[in-house]
C-alpha cells in the first residue's frame, strides 16, 4: 500500500525506529527539553516528540489507522452505537480525530492538548478542515467545563511518561462526571510495569463500579482500555 506499511495495514517497525531520519523535515521546534518535528515522504506525514514517533497518517487517506493500538480501538468502536459527541484528550497528529470525523459525520469532536506547539502543528500540517474544534488546554480544564460526552478518548502519553494525575482518583471522578449515561471511556495506556496497569484497573473499578475491558497488544507497550459509565 505504502512504503513502510505492512500487509496488515500497520506501520512497519523499521519505519518506527527510523522515522526521525526518514522523509524531509517540514517543521522543527525546540523549547526546553522538548523538540517537535513534522516530517513527510510521498505517502506519509508524521509527528515526532524528541525523535519518538507520536502520530503517522497516510496523506491521501488520513482517516486510516496505521498503528496497531488504533486498529484495536476501531474494532471496539465498530460494535458500539455511533457517538454524537466525543472529547479527545491528547491530540498528536490527529489520527483519531480524522477517523472519527470520517466515520461519524454527524458527531461533534472536541480535541484538546496542553502543548500549544502540538496544536499549531495539527492545524497547519494535519487538519483536513478549515474549521476544527481543537483547543490548547489541560485535560482537567476540558473536563471541568460542564459539557457531557458520549465518548471520551484519553491518549496523553509523550514517549513512555505517564502524567501523574493518570494514577489519581480525582481525575477519574472528573472523567465519569463528563460522560453521558452509558457513555464510554477509552484509554490508550502505555504500561512500563504490570503494577501500573493493576493500579489503573483499581481506579476504574472504584470510580466506574465495573471491571474495564482491556486489549493487550503483543510486542507493544500499549493497552487499550474501555469502560462504560
Amino acid at each position: 500500500m505504502y512504503d513502510f506499511v505492512t500487509t496488515k495495514g500497520t506501520i512497519a517497525n523499521q519505519f518506527v525506529q527510523q522515522s526521525h531520519k526518514l522523509g524531509h523535515l517540514l517543521y522543527w521546534h525546540k523549547q526546553g527539553d522538548i523538540s517537535i518535528q513534522v516530517r513527510q515522504d510521498k505517502t506519509l506525514r508524521w509527528l515526532l516528540i524528541n525523535d519518538t514517533l507520536q502520530s503517522v497518517v497516510a496523506r491521501e487517506h488520513p482517516e486510516h489507522f496505521l498503528f496497531p493500538h488504533l486498529q484495536a480501538l476501531e474494532k471496539i468502536w465498530q460494535n458500539l452505537t455511533p457517538p454524537k459527541s466525543v472529547l479527545e484528550l491528547g491530540l498528536g497528529g490527529g489520527a483519531i480525530r480524522d477517523y472519527l470525523q470520517a466515520m461519524y459525520t454527524d458527531c461533534h469532536v472536541f480535541s484538546v492538548d496542553n502543548n500549544p506547539d502540538i496544536v499549531h502543528c495539527y492545524k497547519k500540517y494535519f487538519s483536513t478542515k478549515k474549521a476544527c474544534h481543537v483547543a490548547c488546554m489541560s485535560a482537567d480544564s476540558a473536563l471541568s467545563e460542564g459539557q457531557k460526552y458520549d465518548w471520551i478518548i484519553l491518549d496523553l502519553f509523550s514517549e513512555m511518561r505517564a502524567p501523574l494525575f493518570l494514577f489519581q482518583h480525582p481525575f477519574y471522578q472528573l472523567l465519569r462526571a463528563a460522560l453521558n449515561p452509558k457513555g464510554w471511556l477509552f484509554i490508550n495506556f502505555l504500561c512500563e510495569h504490570h503494577s501500573q496497569r493493576k493500579h489503573l484497573e483499581h481506579l476504574l473499578i472504584t470510580n466506574f463500579g465495573k471491571k474495564p475491558h482491556i486489549v493487550t497488544l503483543s510486542d507493544y507497550a500499549n493497552h487499550i482500555i474501555a469502560v462504560r459509565r
